[in-house]
């Protein structure tokens, strides 16, 4: 038999044959050895539950936050309004710092909560500029059909802005969700 030389394009699809094979075997070891590997072991168990608790306590600072919101939106006087939306605001990134003193939970809750408590704080100043705004149009001494016409402006205006802040990184959020109830093998609430 007659040994032929080796080609370049016979050594390109032993190249690519080798790292087809090499990569997800280094991938896996790495994995592996940094701890992001799916076992049974206790302390697995310790992290998933310290996970579920954090999450779900998270998940219930929003509702608290988002009723209490909703409740303070129908004052009749504006600066008692304004002044218990800061405050409840406050409060509420303060709990969400007190969430992450679980030192267990996977850290993409951490995560969550940080980009959930930045998107709080942002929704700070538009509510008080927004707030402004009606106290500024009403000096003017509109008529009611016209403060009513404002307001529902603004209101929209108020909505397009904090949809952006929710879209602005809802990506990211919902592929910490996914991956959290992947690895953990849960569905967690996500209201």
């Amino acid at each position: 038999m007659e040994k032929r030389p080796v080609t370049s394009s016979a050594k390109s699809i032993a190249k690519n044959i080798g790292i087809g094979v090499v990569t997800p075997v280094l991938a896996a070891t790495i994995i592996y050895f940094l701890g992001f590997n799916k076992n049974d072991d206790a302390d697995f168990k310790k992290k998933k539950e310290a996970t579920v608790q954090t999450w779900n306590v998270f998940i219930q600072n929003k509702g608290i936050f988002s009723t209490v919101m909703k409740q303070l939106a129908s004052s009749n006087d504006l600066e008692v309004t304004r002044k218990n939306i800061n405050h409840e605001i406050d409060v509420t990134i303060e709990n969400m710092e007190n969430i992450k003193k679980e030192p267990n939970a996977d850290q993409r809750v951490y995560s969550t909560i940080d980009i959930t408590a930045q998107q709080i704080k942002e929704i700070k100043p538009l509510m008080n500029k927004f707030l402004d705004d009606i106290l500024a149009y009403a000096a003017k001494d509109p008529t009611e059909e016209e403060g009513k016409a404002y307001i529902l402006q603004l209101g929209e205006g108020l909505k397009t802005e904090m949809a952006g802040l929710r879209q602005r990184d809802s990506i990211r959020l919902a592929v910490f969700y996914d991956g959290l109830n992947k690895d953990y093998n849960v569905t967690l609430s996500k209201n």
